[in-house]
């Protein structure tokens, strides 16, 4: 795994932003900007797995927290803003590791996506994968220079496909021509690149060895390469877990993406097959990245687009959901997505944790899976897949701002660490439901108000 994103590295050390630094347009979403802030009263999720903790105080001062402990044991210095928060839980911002800055059709939502993600509680991401990678570099650039609100934002590379793949991706054909694409935008300033389903073996191999030796990862949403192949390959991580992976097709061509469904619905998740796949990631140091958001919404049992998220939903794109739900509706007798193979979804990520393996969270935005509320269903679903609580925040917090390289940066409630917080209304620790009511979002000391941040995209989903 390679964690350090050396052409961002130098971001993960900033020091807070001066607030007067700030345009209009970022300043206004802002609640909370006193330079010492006393969080008092909280329970603390931290971002380890340790037990959540009642009565919790947190001190921040100049966008680093200096001091975490029972109310009882710390005295607020004398200048600290001091916020009564009785009745919430906090959390570290969410880290999330397949956080898209485009949606279906609008190649940089770069208005909502920002807006969102931060909403959302999201306070630093990768894009996996970019459809229109100058913009998204210069959102990017343009919220750490304070020109608007959002996450600490790691752009990607575009996808490289294959022959067969998106015409919108890239699709080197030589390995010297993906040397020239790495070497591109690497100078450009991506911080990782992702190799898409129809890539072939050879062009895969040759991208994983020029970012490498950039300092910079590759993950890979997979089809054509199995994952042991990958994983043999170098690939540092794997997106979406048990159902893009073709290891268990039959007789499966070299190279080539073909249907996966038939070996998976047969699978045992319990059995030596998906064991040694598993087996083979946790040797290579390879991380998943869980999807369950997208995923789930391909099965029409389950849950799908809620009225907060439907609400952030252009018109065009309204329709689009509408006519989706119709056709799950048409196919809910007949489907192949049915309970038992979500099931086999979530037990593939319990059992690739136990074996030892690196798991990270994002939503992979598109449908009604938007930006934050993705995010967040991600982490109610890792508890319904037999995480704790605890677990599941440190999945979708801390582990991911290991895979970024930022671990001792960001992603745990710890002095000297990033004040890159989430207060959240009610326990968290005996309802994850609550990870949908963040009341303040702290992005490097400044607290954020999501429900500004949220009243601004309305509506704008797959337009902007």
């Amino acid at each position: 795994m390679i964690a350090l994103l050396a052409s961002l590295a130098g971001w993960a050390g900033a020091s807070a932003q001066p607030v007067a630094d700030l345009s209009d347009r970022a300043r206004q979403h802002i609640r909370h900007d006193a330079p010492q802030i006393a969080l008092v009263g909280v329970r603390l999720v931290d971002g380890s797995d340790d037990p959540a903790r009642a009565n919790q105080t947190v001190l921040i001062e100049d966008g680093r927290i200096r001091q975490v402990g029972p109310t009882a044991d710390i005295s607020v210095p004398d200048g600290f803003a001091v916020l009564d928060l009785a009745g919430h839980s906090v959390i570290p911002g969410l880290v999330g590791l397949h956080n898209h800055l485009h949606y279906p059709g609008t190649p940089a939502s770069h208005h909502t996506a920002p807006h969102l993600y931060l909403a959302g509680g999201v306070t630093t991401l990768f894009s996996a994968g970019s459809a229109a990678p100058v913009a998204e570099l210069n959102m990017a650039r343009a919220v750490e220079r304070g020109y608007g609100p959002g996450p600490d934002m790691r752009i990607a590379a575009p996808y490289v496909t294959g022959p067969d793949g998106n015409w919108v991706m890239a699709q080197p054909d030589t390995a010297e021509a993906a040397h020239r694409f790495v070497d591109y935008w690497t100078e450009n300033g991506v911080a990782g690149f992702k190799l898409y389903r129809h890539v072939t073996p050879d062009v895969a191999r040759a991208v994983i060895t020029r970012a490498h030796a950039h300092g910079l990862p590759v993950t890979g949403h997979l089809c054509s390469l199995t994952y042991r192949q990958a994983a043999e390959m170098g690939i540092d991580r794997i997106e979406h877990g048990f159902l893009s992976m073709s290891d268990l097709v039959a007789d499966k061509p070299e190279g080539v993406c073909t249907a996966t469904l038939a070996s998976l619905e047969t699978s045992d998740p319990d059995g030596e097959a998906i064991g040694a796949v598993i087996a083979t990631l946790v040797d290579h140091d390879v991380t998943l990245t869980s999807t369950l958001a997208i995923i789930e919404s391909h099965f029409a049992h389950r849950p799908q687009g809620d009225a907060r998220s439907l609400a952030m939903l252009a018109p065009e794109a309204r329709a689009a959901y509408d006519s989706r739900q119709d056709a799950l509706a048409a196919r809910l007798e007949t489907t192949r997505f049915t309970p038992e193979l979500f099931g086999r979804v979530l037990a593939f990520e319990r059992r690739f944790v136990a074996a030892g393996g690196h798991l990270v969270a994002g939503p992979d935005t598109g449908r009604h899976i938007i930006p934050g509320h993705g995010d967040q269903r991600n982490v109610e679903l890792l508890v319904e897949a037999g995480f704790t609580v605890e677990q599941a925040v440190r999945i979708a917090t801390h582990n991911g701002a290991v895979e970024l390289g930022l671990g001792t940066d960001r992603g745990l409630i710890r002095a000297g660490y990033r004040a890159d917080l989430v207060v959240l209304q009610g326990d968290l620790s005996a309802d994850i439901s609550r990870i949908r009511h963040p009341q303040i979002v702290f992005r490097n000391g400044l607290g954020y108000d999501p429900e500004s941040l949220a009243e601004a995209a309305v509506g704008q989903v797959g337009l902007r």
